[in-house]
């Protein structure tokens, strides 16, 4: 250690405290601020729409009344991305 240098002993249930404190600080300050994905994402929203939010509405409670109670019929976020991946690779995707 330099003769030079200040530095303090801290305990370790001190430290420990001290690193929790803070990351409740953090958490608390995260959860005060907007959600900034959610805004920006708003922000990109295109004009307002009725007709087509009605159509997006009905095409997406007729996928909840046919698959909703099937949970076998859904998948995973990661087996979707594996599927997409696969799809896209054979050529089956809209270009």
């Amino acid at each position: 250690m330099n003769a030079n240098s200040d530095t303090n002993a801290i305990k370790t249930a001190e430290l420990e405290g001290l690193v929790r404190r803070v990351v409740r600080e953090e958490l608390s300050r995260l959860l005060r601020e907007p959600l900034r994905s959610v805004l920006e994402g708003a922000e990109r929203e295109g004009p307002e729409n009725p007709a087509e939010d009605e159509v997006l509405l009905k095409d997406a409670l007729a996928v909840l009344e046919e698959y909703g109670d099937k949970p076998e019929s859904w998948m995973s976020w990661e087996d979707f991305e594996s599927e997409l991946d696969r799809a896209e690779a054979a050529g089956e995707l809209p270009g």
